[in-house]
Parts: structure tokens; C-alpha cells; sequence
């Protein structure tokens, strides 16, 4: 055992549900629960140290052993507590068979390094639970005293007031509304006589709680349909901006905000559907002339601010490039974002120079039970017996009722890479139309998935190794 092992920590539905201004009900708690437990398979790229892997219950051991046999690395040991709320950390604190599996497998470690999504109150929970036992804890986050800092900055409204604080940090003219009466009179003065405005919410999560709004009845009847739809309207204040004619992809940055003086920068460009984030890109060439340099003085600038407030832990910028030649921060985040396994690929392949191509959830038939070893293990087999780059990121939205895929791919230039992946989409399509299943009930076959109660006893076990360590 090494003397540092890497705990990868996804707690993306304690980061999503930690919303004290919103009063979710348990229809939209459920919704993020499972839509944070369907991303979280991705943090099996974030690390290539040794490391384990806290995973929620329900992965799919043969999608786990495959894409580990493909990046030619043996599968470390997976911890998953038995899903009393959905929770990741809450669950484990509360699940002694877990607890003591996690300890059997950080146990020779003298140092356990968190690798987690974002700052919660559990995770220090847990971290204190680790040192109690003698191990030494590295946050990747702020430390305890300093959370507030991560709070803060995970509002929409910090975003406007970094405009304040950074020379360079532009964002669209707005105004913070706290009752209807104001936020009516708000997207009338500034998406008034044609124009458009943007309501958004303090809080969001993947272009959900941001609506676009035009003045005049109409437009107002049909924002109050919206608002009406997304619980993340559900609370004041409520900041209305112009919206701003852009570019069709936007450039994104994720910044290593740690003991450092010098920030860590990742470039990339999302697309978008209107305020939905679709897919990403980064790596050579992703991004236009120029606007790498325009990029880098913003990164530099926005880090050495949140540095001073105490933050840590990855940090992430989002911008439009406006038809006016201005670049404008649309959102920040305070946690690591979907670009994190791109980035690790990226890391892994450096001496290639890929461009790394990720969409998180492309849509699949709904004529048919989708399962990962029938439909999908197939296409990306050929795939790797051809050399090709590309993984299945995570599966777990196979058997919803609106099934999805992720996928992640490494090619030689942007239009490479959305080539595989759409040929990926078309493939595993036409073999769930013809109708190749296995399993009456796809995924959830002891082939494909563990079962909950399965969850904490194959966690005491190091699964079979795939293949060599890289």
C-alpha cells in the first residue's frame, strides 16, 4: 500500500441538494438524486494514482472492468454504502459495513487524498472520521473555516459581484429583482421593444435555472410558464440580464485554485442549445485565435481574488464571446464540472495532444430497453479493437425512461472526435432498434448492475485487475 492513496469522492447530489434559499419538494429531490447519480460513474477518469473509488450503488461492474481494460489499468477498489437517501457521503457515514470496507481499503495508507466534486459539510464530516482513525486527510477543497468562501461563490449573484472586484471581468448588465411586481418590471426594461432579457436563479444546475424572457404579454405569459415549471425559480432574489448575441459555442476555463500562487488553466468550449449545456471540447485548435491570451489574463485575475477569500479546490468560468468582440463571464462554479474526466484524458494522452470530445447524456430510442452489455459493450469493443479512443462515461441512464448515454472520445481535431461520437449514438441506436437485448430488463441483470444489497460486500474486495497499470 502507498503511503498517499486518492479517495475519489463524486458527491454531486450533496453539492446539488445543499440549497438553503429553495424549498425543493421530494418530486424535484428525486430528479437531481438521480440526475447527480447518473454523472458520478465519470470520476472513475478523474485519478491515475492509486486510488478507491466511492461509487453509488447501482454501477455496472462490467462497464467498470471494461473501460479500465481499455485505458489499460486494473479496476481499484469500489466503496458504495447501501442508498438510504442517495446521498454518497451521508449514506456511507451512516452504513457500517461500508465504513469498515473503506477502511480495509485506505487502511496501509498513511495519507488519504480527496478527490471529491465539490465542498459539502459531510466531506469534512468524513474527514474528521479519517483522521479519528490515525490517516492523515488532504482536502481538495476549502478548509472548514473558509467554506463559506465555496458557498458564496456557487450563487449566481458572486458572479456579478466579481465584476467589481476583477478589472477585466465583464458580465452583462442586469438587475436583482425580489418580488413578481419587480422581476415583471425588470425583463420589461431590459427585453422591452423587441429585445430579449435572462432570468435566472441563484442556484442552477446545467442551464436549468436560467430561462429567456421578451417583453411585452406574451413574452411575460410564457416566462411565468417557466418559472412555473423549474422549482430552482422558486425562491427571490432573482437576478434579470440582458441577453447577449453571441458565438454558437462558448469558451469555458477550469481553474486548480490551491497552495500555489500560479493557477492551473483548462481551456474549453461548451455547446450549447439555447442555455443548455450539450457536450464539450477541449484540446488544440478548440478555441479562436486570440482568445486563449484573453482567457488566461481573466483565469489569472478571477484566481488570485477567490485565492484571497480562502478557496480551494477547482474552479470554473463560463463566458460568451459577443458579437461585439467583448468576452462576458456568464456563470462561475466552486466545485469541479463535467469537463473534469476530459481534462484527465487530456493529462493521461499528453504527449499525443488530443482534442477530447464529451457529451454527458446523448439521447437514446425510447422503443426499446437499453442495456450496456447488448447494445452498447459491442459498439465500443469494435471501437477499441481499432485503436480509437473513446470510452462509455456513464450508463447508469440506460434503463430510465428517457435513456441516455455518456461518452467521451480522443481524436486528432475537433470534428474527428464529434464524428466518433455521433457515429457512437447512430450505432448503439440501431442496435437497441434491433432489438439485440439480452436481459428483459436491460441494465439491471447481476450481469450489468450491483444490487443494493450487494453494494457494500463486493466494496470489501478488490475486483479481478484489468489489464496493466499504465
Amino acid at each position: 500500500m502507498p503511503h498517499t492513496i486518492d479517495l475519489v469522492i463524486p458527491n454531486t447530489v450533496e453539492f446539488n441538494l445543499k440549497r438553503g434559499l429553495l424549498d425543493l419538494d421530494p418530486g424535484v429531490e428525486r430528479d437531481l438524486i438521480e440526475h447527480g447519480t447518473g454523472l458520478a460513474d465519470q470520476c472513475v477518469f478523474w485519478s491515475t494514482e492509486k486510488r478507491v473509488l466511492l461509487l453509488p450503488a447501482g454501477y455496472s461492474p462490467a462497464w467498470l472492468a471494461d473501460v479500465h481494460a481499455a485505458l489499460g489499468t486494473s479496476v481499484p477498489p469500489v466503496v458504495s454504502p447501501a442508498p438510504r437517501t442517495g446521498r454518497l457521503v451521508h449514506d456511507l457515514l451512516h452504513d457500517d459495513r461500508a465504513l469498515a470496507a473503506l477502511r480495509t481499503a485506505t487502511g496501509g495508507a498513511r495519507t488519504v487524498r480527496f478527490v471529491s466534486w465539490g465542498a459539502s459539510p459531510e466531506l469534512y464530516t468524513l474527514a474528521a472520521l479519517l483522521r479519528s482513525q490515525g490517516q492523515e486527510v488532504r482536502l481538495d477543497v476549502a478548509d472548514p473555516e473558509h467554506y463559506w468562501s465555496c458557498e458564496y461563490l456557487e450563487s449566481k449573484q458572486s458572479c456579478v459581484d466579481l465584476a467589481s472586484h476583477i478589472p477585466g471581468f465583464r458580465v452583462p448588465r442586469g438587475i436583482s429583482v425580489a418580488g413578481w411586481d419587480q422581476l415583471k418590471g425588470a425583463v420589461e426594461a431590459i427585453g422591452g421593444g423587441g429585445g430579449r432579457a435572462v432570468v435566472k436563479s441563484m442556484y442552477g444546475v446545467g442551464g436549468y435555472g436560467s430561462a429567456i424572457a421578451r417583453g411585452g404579454a406574451e413574452g411575460t405569459a410564457r416566462l411565468w410558464q417557466v418559472l412555473r415549471r423549474e422549482p430552482f425559480f422558486g425562491a427571490f432574489p432573482l437576478l434579470v440580464q440582458d441577453h447577449i448575441d453571441h458565438a454558437v459555442d462558448c469558451p469555458a476555463m477550469d481553474i486548480l485554485v490551491d497552495g500555489s500562487e500560479s493557477p492551473r488553466l483548462e481551456y474549453s468550449v461548451l455547446g450549447v442549445d439555447g442555455l443548455r449545456y450539450r457536450s464539450l471540447a477541449l484540446g488544440p485548435g478548440v478555441l479562436a485565435p486570440g482568445l486563449k491570451e484573453r482567457l488566461t489574463v481573466l483565469g489569472t485575475a478571477v484566481h488570485a481574488f477567490v485565492r484571497s477569500l480562502g478557496y480551494r479546490g477547482w474552479f470554473s468560468v463560463d463566458c460568451l464571446l459577443g458579437l461585439d468582440g467583448e468576452l462576458y463571464v456568464t456563470e462561475i462554479n466552486a466545485r469541479r464540472t463535467g469537463a473534469m474526466h476530459a481534462i484527465a484524458l487530456a493529462e493521461r494522452w499528453a504527449a499525443d495532444r488530443p482534442v477530447i470530445h464529451s457529451h454527458d447524456s446523448l439521447p437514446l430510442r425510447l422503443t426499446d430497453v437499453a442495456s450496456y452489455t447488448a447494445h452498447v459493450r459491442p459498439v465500443f469493443k469494435d471501437l477499441w479493437a481499432r485503436g480509437i479512443r473513446a470510452y462509455p462515461s456513464t450508463v447508469r441512464a440506460l434503463t430510465r425512461h428517457r435513456p441516455s448515454l455518456g461518452v467521451v472520445v480522443g481524436a486528432e481535431s475537433a470534428a474527428t472526435a464529434e464524428r466518433i461520437a455521433g457515429e457512437i449514438h447512430r450505432a448503439v441506436g440501431a442496435a437497441m432498434a434491433a432489438g439485440k437485448a439480452t436481459a428483459v430488463n436491460g441494465d439491471a441483470t447481476a450481469e450489468d448492475t450491483t444490487t443494493d444489497a450487494e453494494a457494500p460486500a463486493l466494496a470489501l474486495a478488490k475486483p479481478t485487475a484489468a489489464g496493466s497499470r499504465s
